[in-house]
């Protein structure tokens, strides 16, 4: 065990740069800038190109713009800038009852309705490159319906979906990152994933592709296993979706789906009565994911491998991200609410003290990047800081104005 709370210094980073909206100002190029894009000043009659992901009013720096974007279960609304050390108040959303984000937008929901909050902040991630941007957090507007949520991003359009509905719709990105609710398809779906320029959606027993605008795109790809029809592959019982650098995957009861940038799919077969998760969590863009096998431990699944592994834990895990780095680090919370890092590689288990409270029927509010992991503690109106790759240790804790029940790491 190994807690150090007098440690609460920010990261060593470049100053974050807000744009402020409206204004037009000049973008400086990064040595990571595409060989393709210009990064013209916002005024430039005569720009005709901006980097990837860059949006009107948004400024680009040379690293993450991190912080910590938290709502309260009476939907008092707040950023804590992770570079600075500021925290700035929003304007105050619906009751968080439920909530999903994608590392720039946090959605929440309540019975009734759903919220959509724009950290101001996000990563594009080109593989060989990246891009990261700042600009004003905002409130962006609200759904009608409400229930748990899922949300899911791409560089042109952003999902969201109530499983318990059957319901999801899908926003036009670029107007997302302008403030604006602009639907452009809605479907009956329990799970709804942007890969590029399509979708891959499950409802019923089924897995489909569909075009950008919900339309059946015809064929699931060339590669479709046995057992597989034209009309979508088969999933029995669709449960958690998530996007990885391999593909998108579906949960099924008895393995997943996975669907390849092509729109080919196959099926990765989980063991014979193995419990299945319900839900995958990994670091941004990573091909492996992680999720709850009941009681016994975590999953770890492979895309690009397409294959299983069960990593048992010694107390029932409540929540759980894969890392994916090149110690194969896995972060959880368990059921005493301790911080529980695990390396997959060499199978060695590091434990905080416990930090948040154990309550059943809530899942812990557990966010990670490359570096650090953050679990939020509602009770206490904070957020821990865990360095997972040294030995667990709480490297600081930050002070929110109120106990959050909804949060995000933006930036990542």
């Amino acid at each position: 065990m190994n807690h150090d709370p007098t440690t609460d210094r920010p990261r060593t980073r470049l100053p974050r740069l807000l744009g402020t909206l409206g204004l037009t100002t000049g973008l400086a190029l990064t040595a990571t800038a595409c060989s393709t894009a210009s990064t013209p000043p916002a005024d430039d009659a005569n720009a005709t190109a901006a980097p990837h992901g860059w949006v009107a009013g948004a400024t680009e720096s040379q690293e993450p713009q991190l912080g910590l974007l938290a709502v309260s279960a009476t939907g008092e609304t707040a950023l804590h800038d992770l570079l600075t050390g500021e925290t700035t108040d929003l304007e105050r959303v619906g009751a968080a009852e439920h909530s999903a984000t994608d590392g720039r937008f946090l959605v929440t929901s309540d019975g009734d309705r759903t919220t959509v909050v724009d950290g101001g902040s996000w990563t594009v991630d080109h593989g060989d490159h990246t891009h990261y941007y700042a600009a004003e957090p905002r409130i962006v507007g609200t759904l009608e319906g409400g229930g748990p949520v899922q949300v899911h991003s791409s560089e042109t359009m952003t999902t969201i979906a109530w499983p318990e509905r059957g319901e999801a719709v899908v926003l036009d990105r670029a107007a997302l990152g302008q403030g604006e609710l602009d639907e452009t398809a809605r479907l009956d779906a329990t799970v709804l994933l942007p890969l590029g320029e399509h979708l891959v959606a499950a409802a019923g027993d089924t897995v489909r592709v569909l075009d950008a605008d919900g339309e059946q795109t015809g064929s699931t790809g060339s590669t479709e296993p046995t057992g597989s029809t034209r009309a979508g592959r088969a999933c029995t019982d669709p449960a958690g979706g998530i996007v990885t650098r391999a593909g998108a995957v579906v949960g099924c009861a008895d393995g997943a789906v996975v669907v390849d940038d092509a729109g080919a799919t196959s099926f990765v077969e989980l063991p014979d009565d193995a419990e299945r998760p319900t839900a995958f969590a990994a670091r941004a863009g990573r091909p492996t994911v992680a999720g709850l096998a009941g009681d016994t431990g975590f999953w770890l699944l492979d895309v690009r491998r397409g294959s299983w592994q069960h990593v048992p834990s010694e107390r029932p895990l409540r929540a759980v991200v894969a890392v994916d780095d090149q110690d194969e680090h896995v972060v959880g919370v368990d059921d005493a609410g301790r911080v529980v890092v695990v390396t997959a590689s060499t199978g060695a288990v590091a434990t905080t003290e416990p930090l948040v409270a154990n309550d059943s029927d809530t899942a812990p509010l557990l966010q990670l990047d490359a570096q650090r992991a953050y679990v939020a503690d509602p009770t206490a109106a904070v957020v821990h800081e865990v360095d997972f790759a040294d030995g667990a240790r709480v490297a600081r804790t930050v002070a929110l104005p109120f106990g959050p029940v909804a949060f995000a790491e933006v930036g990542r």
